[in-house]
């Protein structure tokens, strides 16, 4: 993880000053090397984290007579690379190197033969434009701002404000998302005058503006392979190669993992350790005093499978509004997460032990799927009998009954629109705005036409596989997380590593038939038994997952009641909400009303306490 920058004036020189400063404001990414170059009307600055054995021998940036190259970026694909672009592998050659050759053969097309975490912006002299990518599900953040004087880009929004390149106006469609909790707008952001490099999208940038495509998207027929054993087979060499290429790192660069006792976080350990010289890092919650969030037994059961070194943290002892200042002027912007202060912690607890690179297990249940959708599929193909075993099977593995089943796995799914809208009509939800918080401003609701945009946006289980995890994982939707927790991360100069987002696992897991996905009545079917020789018995026929809303909502009304009160009391509020709702809704939430803190005052709190960091009331 580094951390990139620059400017691109049609119009005029580039002030190496404001590169300067602009670079110096992304120190937090990386601190072991910086520059800045300039050239004709562009420049660029990187901070540069050296988290990979070649990186020490890439400069900051790179230069050659004909490109600038400004990088946050860990290519996984290398030998692939190597041998396509006909480079000797007697020589060092950095990711850097890599990715400038990828661009000098391919052109603009380059991001397509990339596999790996990246954000990169590359000043072609020749053609006198900038090229700029971001991976293919938005690992590496990339924002920026365009008008007329300047195209400007940095790993972090902060830095585009503190420059003037865009000011800080809100967007008032994005604060009216974030109110109802919509993260699938890739390109969108709090400030009005920036934007985010929609993940698998890169850039052209000219005399004639801005060009952006999309480079890649799941797709692909389903795989066809000989045997059950074939996929699992394909798999597990899949996702071993995906952990293996994120614990590539220089030999004084310590690799932890975080580790849960879910099924996710759990496999990611297990092939990691039996990868590494010496017990692994692991580092975990526990909620000693709040059992209804501790796993401690499934924790223990990983722990007593292999030999780790484990860390914990006792995340009954922190609330969500602890360091809320901190992380508010960290991101630059109120966060959706209300977990987030959890991660906080872990990322400490990982520096004080000296790790710097952080397996990270987020993005299994949307990459490998839970599967839910081969309901409704073999409803839609005319498989009765086949739908009623398995409907059975997961009942029982799951402790629901066959008619719930029925109802919410396939019916619900399979219920036209019409029928839906007049559903909601008749129950009083037909409004997707209400549907989502009940404390917005009536106002500005109607002001920004919110209801029609959040109808557009509502997501709803699809009828296949495929297309569920194309309405998952191909939004966009994913960004906003990372975004925020490189962020979080980079706080304690920590670089997180996804392996379920590796491309190739990807890949693989979505044109995997839906019937590897839910078998048997096992959700997750496919990681369940293709390491099934690697998870302890324990984590591999988990059907429950961790809840750690029961210690968010504990501490918040325990610790936090009395901030959240001076908040929402204040004489000043933000525009956006409406004040005796938001008022009404903690008053029920101290009462023991938890049906929906997350909308009506989880988001109206942080909101109301960014506008008083950063003076919005003046």
């Amino acid at each position: 993880m580094s951390g990139i920058a620059g400017i691109v004036r049609p119009n005029g020189a580039v002030d190496p000053d404001t590169v300067i400063g602009m670079t110096e404001g992304l120190e937090l990414r990386g601190t072991d090397q910086s520059g800045t170059a300039t050239r004709e009307r562009c420049g660029i600055g990187h901070q540069l984290s050296i988290t990979t054995p070649e990186a020490q021998y890439e400069e900051s940036p790179e230069k050659t007579d004909q490109y600038l190259l400004t990088a946050d970026a860990r290519i996984d694909n290398r030998e692939e690379l190597r041998t396509q672009l006909n480079i000797s592998t007697s020589s060092i050659v950095t990711d850097t190197d890599l990715i400038l050759a990828a661009y000098d053969r391919w052109g603009k097309d380059c991001p397509e033969q990339l596999v790996g975490a990246f954000a990169f912006a590359i000043w072609d002299s020749d053609k006198k434009q900038l090229f700029c990518a971001r991976d293919h599900i938005g690992i590496r953040p990339f924002y920026y701002a365009s008008t007329d004087e300047a195209f400007a880009f940095a790993s972090e929004m902060g830095v585009l404000v503190d420059h003037e390149f865009a000011s800080d106006r809100l967007d008032e469609l994005a604060v009216g998302y974030f109110l109802l909790g919509f993260i699938n707008v890739p390109d969108r952001r709090l400030y009005k005058e920036i934007r985010s490099l929609p993940p698998a999208h890169c850039a052209v940038v000219n005399d004639e503006g801005i060009e952006i495509r999309q480079y890649w998207s799941l797709d692909g027929p389903e795989i066809e392979l000989s045997s059950h054993e074939a996929y699992l087979k394909e798999f597990r060499n899949r996702f071993q190669e995906a952990v293996r290429a994120r614990l590539r790192t220089p030999e004084d660069v310590q690799v932890g993992s975080l580790l849960s006792g879910g099924l996710d976080s759990s496999s990611i350990s297990c092939v990691a350790n039996s990868m590494v010289d010496r017990p692994l890092p692991t580092f975990s919650l526990i909620f000693n005093d709040i059992p209804g969030s501790d796993e401690s037994e499934y924790i223990n059961a990983v722990h007593d499978h292999l030999d780790f070194n484990s860390h914990f943290v006792r995340g009954d002892k922190y609330s969500p509004f602890e360091h809320v200042d901190k992380m508010l002027d960290r991101l630059d912007a109120p966060f959706i997460s209300n977990t987030l202060y959890l991660e906080w912690e872990l990322n400490r607890a990982a520096m004080n032990e000296g790790v710097q690179v952080l397996l990270d297990g987020y993005g299994g249940d949307q990459v490998i799927s839970r599967g839910l959708a081969r309901f409704p599929q073999l409803a839609i193909t005319g498989q009765p009998l086949k739908l009623v075993r398995e409907m059975r099977k997961h009942a029982d593995r799951y402790n629901s009954t066959l008619q719930w089943q029925l109802y919410r796995r396939v019916l619900t799914p399979l219920e036209p629109g019409p029928v839906r809208h007049l559903r909601r009509q008749l129950f009083g939800s037909a409004d997707p705005v209400r549907q989502r918080s009940d404390v917005i401003n009536s106002e500005f609701l109607d002001q920004i036409a919110l209801r029609s945009y959040a109808r557009e946006l509502e997501s709803r289980r699809q009828r296949t596989t495929r297309a569920d995890q194309q309405r998952i994982l191909g939004s966009g939707s994913q960004a906003t997380g990372l975004e925020i927790g490189s962020m979080s991360a980079a706080t304690f100069g920590i670089e997180p590593r996804f392996p379920f987002f590796d491309r190739r696992v990807m890949e693989f897991c979505f044109r995997t038939p839906g019937h590897l996905k839910l078998r048997d009545g096992w959700r997750r079917w496919l990681l369940r038994n293709a390491l099934s020789d690697t998870l302890p018995p324990k984590i591999r026929d988990r059907t429950t997952k961790g809840d750690l809303s029961v210690a968010y909502y504990e501490t918040l009304r325990s610790e936090d009641s009395d901030q959240l009160r001076d908040l929402f009391t204040a004489d000043q509020f933000p525009p956006y909400l409406d004040q005796e709702r938001v008022q009404s809704e903690f008053d029920k939430f101290m009462d023991g009303d938890e049906s929906n803190v997350l909308a009506n005052v989880w988001r109206p709190a942080l909101l109301c306490r960014w506008f008083e960091l950063t003076d919005r009331y003046d």
